[in-house]
């Protein structure tokens, strides 16, 4: 059994909101199938407007399919009742592009990372004070960091708090939104390098979703490549990049620096 299966996924919007004006209908994700096994870090690449980030939301249930179905460790996450959904909720979980607005500056990093062990565990406060300081840890930060706030950090240590957010509920998978995008190139090296570590260590999944096809190379296990809503072009093995056919493929291979460029089997883009 897969740990995530999309079956005949559809999301339109209108847009506009004159009563004069005939609204617009954009297709955001036309009939997207796809399958994502424990321990794989699925790369979902394409261009701004190509619907990946639409897809994420279906799949975290910040966004109801118009058409199709969300299959989390084999339960339709869309037929759940309110108590279910949120048992499944434990085992999913999201970083997202914006680290800022991602927290709420007004609590401390201890009261943001302790939210979500506050939904599912009961820990006594000296116990609660012990898993945060351990999460920073894993992240890379301090156990004093508990007691500062988000202004007091750079976007990159912001972002390992996210994912220390994330990891704190011992998910299953994680859905990354864009989450290196916005960070300096070293810091993105770092990050990634991080994900990769809890990846093993945790047994996660990953859902990478990104317009950087050399951060998705460096990390995921298979690619997805998506344009205008639909999956154009899937690789079951990231070893074969240099076979992608598609035109968007094409194109995102040629946004990669020269020096990754014409890589032979089997090399993998580094940074």
């Amino acid at each position: 059994m897969s740990l995530l299966e999309l079956k005949d996924i559809k999301k339109t919007y209108l847009l506009g909101n004159s009563v004069w004006m005939k609204r617009k209908t954009v297709e955001a994700v036309k009939s997207v199938s796809l399958t994502l096994e424990e321990g794989v870090c699925l790369g979902l690449v394409g261009e701004s407007g190509s619907g990946k980030s639409t897809l994420g939301k279906i799949i975290l249930g910040l966004e109801k399919p118009d058409q199709g179905e969300v299959w989390f460790q084999g339960k339709n996450l869309y037929g759940l009742k309110s108590k279910e959904l949120k048992e499944l909720r434990r085992d999913l979980q999201v970083v997202f592009q914006d680290c800022y607005s991602a927290v709420n500056p007004r609590l401390t990093i201890r009261e943001i990372i302790a939210e979500p062990v506050r939904n599912y565990e009961k820990l006594t406060t000296a116990q609660e004070k012990k898993k945060v300081q351990d999460l920073l840890v894993t992240v890379g930060l301090c156990p004093e960091d508990m007691y500062k706030y988000p202004h007091q950090f750079s976007g990159g240590q912001l972002q390992r708090i996210n994912i220390a957010r994330a990891i704190a509920s011992k998910p299953k998978l994680i859905i990354l939104d864009e989450a290196i995008s916005a960070l300096d190139v070293l810091v993105q090296v770092q990050i990634l390098n991080l994900l990769a570590d809890l990846k093993e260590a945790f047994q996660l999944s990953y859902l990478f979703i990104s317009h950087d096809l050399q951060a998705v190379n460096y990390i995921s296990d298979r690619l997805a490549v998506m344009s205008s809503g639909e999956i154009v072009e899937w690789l079951d093995d990231m070893e074969q990049l240099e076979r992608l056919e598609h035109p968007v493929s094409k194109k995102l291979m040629s946004s990669v620096l020269p020096p990754y460029l014409g890589l032979g089997s089997g090399t993998k883009m580094i940074y």
